[in-house]
């Protein structure tokens, strides 16, 4: 990318309105200088009333490095995810003649690098200072109970002080984007400062990272200086003796310096262990704090001391015009906060506004429930010897033939489906299990046997894709037509007692069900299979980048290159891209007949993850382990960049979490398939 085509920042005028045609935004104060670019206070005049905002403008020089904006995308879309009301809601990336700005929830132009930079900071009275870690630990704490994973990159510029509703976290694992761009910031990020020992290393990072962080913002507060510095190194976090700060009793240096500590296994376990440890004496006091609402919090008092020390910075100064009053009303210790009226805005918007194409699935699957409806008066006690063996008593349970698009109809039973196994793809069969007249079990279709090679075989993949191996699934299964939906899932919820989850606004039916966790998902499979008497499962990543591949070695199935309005990403050019996934069904299914295996949500798998695929099961079965605490995740979504819906992108997250943008599919083994 050419960085000189791209009109520079002062072109940015206060009252200019800028935006695609969609969404619309009006600029009106230029702020302080951030990392990436340049800050504005604007308002959002897409929405029925002017929304304030703040909007983040991309330097030309990060521009001009090839992908960042793709990264930026993908970062941003996990942050929209994360629900703690500390983390700084961000609403989208947008662009305009060349520009590219993302747009966030109203923020004040102030930070705590600013505070620090000018020692405001280290003048706060204790309970301020308390207050501000205490809220700090609390957004660490609350994306780690979220994801697992922590924030990796606190640095003082990512922490915003608002006057009306306290502290905003930002850059949450932004480290991955920051660390190619150093070199062309124009300050180096604080997390530099901040970082332990491990991330001088191209290791997975841990909670004690965060522990680490927020342990240097402690002794910084405490101490007037940062107890590392960039150069300090790896070796530096080893070998420097640091000193007991002012204002910390011999106990809590003792804490503060086992969670500065070069080795990981002596610091506390996350972010607000590590508070409770500290303020062990005034832990009552803290709890509240941490737990008490935005409307009855402190303030920073307007007799703190506004004008800069001499102490040289590393940081941005204070932009000019701030003065006493500005400052006096700032409140550092809000804990919670409305989602406000954007976010009011786009969940209406996502409900009233849907495309009108979205019914065109929906009747599809009403004229094949007609079908199969006829179908299963033809069929009532049906059912073939190897599936009388199951469980269930054979007249309580009907398989019916569904014709999905590439599969051939006609009535069978399993046995006659897995004699049709191994014939071309064009001749596989699909079916549906259903036991009672308004209870059934999501279309499946047979899958064949057959050998492929599973990883990334074009070098454009990760690490955990590698190495390459070959595969050998010897026994034909069933894979779900669809993504299951909520039709499916909420009849499971409802005669199970569980609660429904949330659709987001965005419709339930045909709507693949989102936010559930890989827990949800295995129960669903097992009340399936206690329901139908058929042993139905979640499936192994083998066999789901087996049926994702259907017999192709190309990055996606259809080629190597995306092919617009084939699938549902943010960059695959449908109407749902980056805003939610699309009905199920609603675009092509691969060769082997299945759809949405590429994009729309996430897919929960059966596998325990692991790092590589060494020692990676080559028989089509799952990997497992006494200690799984997380689970693999394939096929992308609808707000996952292009590269990340490939047939071999993989993932991993807690079993026991959930997001807008994950849900799964069910596979069933089949009898006499050897």
């Amino acid at each position: 990318m050419d960085s000189t085509a791209k009109p520079p920042l002062d072109a940015l005028k206060p009252e200019l309105v800028i935006g695609p045609e969609h969404h619309r935004f009006r600029l009106k104060t230029l702020l302080s200088p951030h990392m990436l670019g340049q800050l504005w206070q604007a308002e959002d005049i897409s929405t029925t009333q002017p929304t304030p905002v703040t909007l983040l403008f991309l330097s030309t020089q990060l521009l001009g490095q090839s992908g960042f904006v793709d990264k930026l995308r993908d970062v941003l879309n996990r942050n929209r995810t994360i629900k703690d009301p500390l983390a700084a809601r961000c609403y989208g990336l947008f662009s305009w003649r060349g520009m590219f700005f993302c747009s966030w929830e109203a923020l004040d132009d102030l930070t705590l690098a600013q505070m620090l930079a000018d020692g405001r900071a280290y003048k706060m009275k204790e309970p301020q200072k308390r207050g501000l870690i205490i809220q700090v630990g609390k957004a660490l704490q609350a994306h780690l109970k979220q994801f697992n994973q922590p924030h990796a990159t606190l640095a003082p510029e990512f922490i915003y002080l608002n006057r009306s509703n306290g502290v905003r976290l930002m850059g949450y694992q932004w480290r991955a984007l920051l660390e190619p761009v150093v070199p062309l910031l124009e300050s180096p990020p604080g997390y530099l400062d901040w970082q332990s020992a491990d991330a001088f290393h191209p290791n997975l990072l841990d909670a004690s990272e965060d522990v680490f962080a927020l342990a240097c913002l402690v002794y910084e507060l405490y101490a007037g200086k940062p107890p590392f510095s960039a150069e300090d190194g790896e070796q530096g976090r080893r070998e420097k003796e640091l000193k007991a700060p002012s204002g910390l009793s011999k106990e809590q240096w003792k804490v503060l310096h086992s969670a500065l500590a070069y080795e990981t296994e002596q610091r506390p376990d996350s972010p607000l262990a590590l508070v409770r440890q500290l303020y062990a004496d005034k832990a009552d006091e803290a709890k509240v704090q941490a737990e008490k609402p935005a409307d009855s919090t402190p303030e920073l008092p307007a007799e703190i001391d506004t004008q800069p020390a001499s102490r040289p910075s590393r940081r941005w100064a204070l932009p000019t015009g701030w003065t006493r009053p500005v400052l006096s009303g700032l409140a550092l210790f809000a804990g919670g906060v409305a989602l406000g009226y954007w976010l009011a805005y786009s969940e209406t918007t996502a409900t009233t506004s849907a495309p009108t194409s979205d019914t065109q699935p929906l009747t599809q699957l009403r004229q094949e429930n007609l079908i199969l409806k006829e179908r299963l008066q033809q069929l009532q006690g049906a059912v073939t010897a190897t599936d009388s063996a199951n469980s269930m008593p054979a007249e309580s349970s009907t398989r019916a033939e569904i014709p999905p698009a590439a599969v051939t109809t006609g009535d069978v039973t399993t046995g006659e489906a897995m004699r049709e196994a191994e014939k071309p793809a064009d001749n596989l069969s699909a079916f549906r299990d259903q036991w009672a007249p308004d209870r059934f079990a999501p279309q499946m279709v047979v899958i064949p046997k057959g050998r492929f090679r599973m990883g990334d075989l074009h070098g454009a993949g990760d690490d955990n894709e590698y190495p390459v191996h070959q595969v050998i699934i010897g026994r034909a299964f069933a894979l779900s037509r669809f993504e299951v939906t909520f039709a499916e899932y909420d009849q499971f919820a409802e005669d199970t007692g569980r609660p429904l989850p949330d659709d987001q606004g965005w419709g339930r039916g045909n709507q693949p069900v989102i936010n559930v966790s890989w827990q949800d998902a295995k129960d669903y499979t097992r009340w399936l299979a206690e329901q139908s008497g058929q042993p139905y499962r979640l499936p192994t990543e083998a066999e789901w980048e087996y049926v994702a591949r259907a017999g192709t070695e190309t990055k996606y199935w259809w080629s190597d290159e995306l092919s617009d309005g084939i699938a549902v990403c943010d960059g695959c050019g449908t109407q749902w891209d980056g805003q939610r996934p699309a009905p199920v069904g609603s675009f092509p299914a691969n060769p082997w007949g299945i759809h949405d295996l590429n994009g729309n949500v996430d897919e929960w798998v059966e596998d325990c993850y692991s790092g590589t695929y060494d020692g990676a099961p080559t028989d089509g079965s799952a990997s497992t382990g006494s200690n799984c605490s997380h689970r693999v995740m394939r096929g992308g979504s609808w707000f996952e960049i292009p590269r990340l819906i490939r047939s071999a992108s993989r993932y991993r997250h807690p079993a026991n979490t959930s997001r807008n943008s994950w849900g799964f599919r069910v596979a069933l083994d089949l009898p006499n398939s050897e």
